[in-house]
């Protein structure tokens, strides 16, 4: 594991790569982004189990969380697409990186993010774990309470919505690559909705899998359900190797 750091936007982003054992001139490669007060460390099982399949795995905290820089409570969905997309760029000119197989696994607001960078960046294969989505309107507001009560949040990710309703749902309805969408079943955060939402407007239904986790939660820690998702990741990347 190598420790990393980029500036974005004067703010120095803290990341990790993970190496395969052995390291070809272009290697197939993944890029992580956490969740909402989620952290890069959270995905260190997963980028150690990747590598075994030979890939490139970065991980990174994005502004305010983790040991980057930045003040949480002050950022805006727009700010923190921005440290993905630097993210990225970093990443696909690190030594190795095949720029043209970038693969991107995401959570819950990660997987809001990871949709609309599909949009701005070449992605080879999208894994949405538990995405949020989130109206538009909110996209440049502060993102530390931007969407109102909790209440009024899960009251609107119920609504189904049309691709063209969320920039999330617009860009992967766009999005021309293989798609995994793993939900929790008792997650009480992100309803069955929006995951729905986000199944439906996938083109190609041929190149989504959708895997429903039971009885997991919304947040996952060490133990069996983080190695559940190891496993899915796992069997899902080998077949795409």
């Amino acid at each position: 594991m190598k420790d990393i750091e980029f500036l974005v936007d004067g703010l120095k982003l803290k990341g990790n790569l993970f190496y395969p054992e052995k390291v070809k001139d272009k290697n197939p490669s993944i890029l992580f982004i956490h969740g909402w007060t989620s952290e890069k460390k959270r995905s260190f099982q997963y980028a150690e189990a990747l590598i075994k399949l030979g890939f490139i795995v970065m991980v990174f905290d994005m502004r305010g969380h983790g040991i980057s820089q930045g003040n949480i409570n002050i950022h805006t969905p727009k700010e923190f697409l921005q440290d993905c997309i630097i993210a990225y760029d970093y990443f696909s000119t690190v030594d190795g990186v095949d720029k043209d197989n970038i693969s991107i696994v995401s959570s819950s607001f990660g997987g809001y993010l990871s949709s609309i960078l599909t949009s701005k960046r070449k992605v080879k294969n999208l894994v949405l774990r538990v995405p949020a989505d989130y109206a538009n309107e909110t996209f440049k507001k502060t993102k530390m309470g931007n969407s109102g009560e909790f209440k009024e949040i899960l009251k609107w990710r119920l609504i189904p919505k049309k691709p063209k309703e969320t920039y999330a749902l617009d860009a992967l309805h766009n999005f021309n690559g293989d798609v995994l969408i793993i939900e929790s079943e008792k997650d009480n955060i992100v309803p069955h909705q929006t995951i729905q939402n986000y199944i439906n407007v996938v083109k190609d239904k041929s190149k989504l899998n959708h895997i429903v986790m039971k009885d997991a939660p919304h947040s996952i820690k060490e133990g069996p359900f983080k190695n559940e998702v190891t496993r899915i990741l796992v069997n899902w990347f080998g077949r795409r190797f």
